[in-house]
C-alpha cells in the first residue's frame, strides 16, 4: 500500500513539474508572420482555421491549376503571395517545397487530432510551436496573442497604429473611479499591462498611478518616435506585461 501511495505521489509530481515547466519563447516577427497566413485562411473571418476553409483558398492560390502551389505561385500574382515563407513551410509536410492538397489534409488532421475541427490563433501558433525549440528571447504564444487581441482593441480607427491619444483613452476607461490615477485594483482594466504589477512605473504598486507614469512605457515603447506604436512595437514593450505571472 506504501509503495503504491509513493507511486501516486512519484506521478502527481512529475505531472505538476511537466505543466509548470516555462513556455517556449518565439520571435514576434515569427509569430505576425504565422498570423498572416492563418488570416488568409479565415475566409469568413471568424476567427477559427477550418479545414474547408483552407482548401478554398488552396484552390484560389493555385493559378495555374496544377494542384500544388509552388514558389513562383506564391511570389507571384496570386492569392497565395502573401502567406509568408514561414508559413509555407510549415504546410508543407514532406519539406519538397511545394504545397500540395495532401499537405493540407495531413496538416488539418494533425491539428484536429490536437485541437479538433475548428482551430483558433492561439492552437495554431501553440502547434507551430511544439514542433520548433524555445528562442533564447522573444514572447509566449499566449502573451502574443492577447497582447495582439488587445492591441486591435485599443486602435479606435482601425489604422494599425495606436497613438498617443488611443493609449489615454484606454488609460480614462480602466480609471474606474475617474481620479486621474489607476490603483493597483484598476490595473486589471488596462489592457497595456493587464494583471501586472508594473512596480517601476507605480510607486512600487502602492498608490495610484498617473497616465504620466505609463507614457513613459509608450515612449519608451516608440522606436521611431512618431507618436504611434505599430503592432510590432507594441508587442515588443506590452506584449508579456498582458499575462498574469
Amino acid at each position: 500500500m506504501t509503495v503504491y501511495i509513493v507511486s501516486i505521489l512519484c506521478i502527481l509530481i512529475g505531472t505538476a513539474s511537466t505543466a509548470t515547466s516555462s513556455p517556449k519563447l518565439a520571435k514576434i516577427s515569427t509569430l505576425m508572420d504565422l498570423t498572416v497566413a492563418f488570416d488568409l485562411g479565415d475566409l469568413d473571418d471568424d476567427g477559427f482555421a477550418e479545414y474547408s476553409e483552407n482548401r478554398d483558398h488552396f484552390v484560389r492560390a493555385d493559378t495555374n491549376g496544377d494542384g500544388e502551389i509552388s514558389d513562383t505561385e506564391v511570389g507571384g500574382d496570386s492569392v497565395g503571395e502573401d502567406v509568408p515563407s514561414v508559413a509555407l513551410k510549415f504546410v508543407d509536410i514532406n519539406g519538397d517545397g511545394k504545397i500540395t492538397m495532401a499537405d493540407i489534409d495531413i496538416f488539418f488532421f494533425q491539428l484536429g487530432r490536437e485541437y479538433g475541427n475548428e482551430i483558433d490563433l492561439e492552437e495554431y501558433l501553440e502547434y507551430w510551436l511544439s514542433k520548433k525549440e524555445s528562442e533564447k528571447s522573444g514572447i509566449t504564444v499566449k502573451a502574443f496573442v492577447r497582447a495582439r487581441r488587445n492591441y486591435l482593441v485599443m486602435d479606435i480607427d482601425d489604422n494599425l497604429k495606436v497613438s498617443e491619444k488611443e493609449f489615454r483613452s484606454e488609460f480614462r476607461v480602466a480609471d474606474y473611479d475617474k481620479n486621474g490615477n489607476l490603483t493597483p485594483e484598476e490595473f486589471n482594466g488596462f489592457r497595456p499591462i493587464r494583471n501586472v504589477n508594473v512596480t517601476a512605473y507605480c510607486n512600487n504598486g502602492n498608490a495610484g498611478c498617473p497616465v504620466a507614469n505609463f507614457l513613459i512605457m509608450f515612449n519608451e515603447a516608440d522606436d521611431d518616435n512618431n507618436k504611434f506604436l505599430s503592432m510590432t512595437e507594441y508587442l515588443k514593450k506590452f506584449g508579456e506585461l498582458t499575462t498574469s505571472k
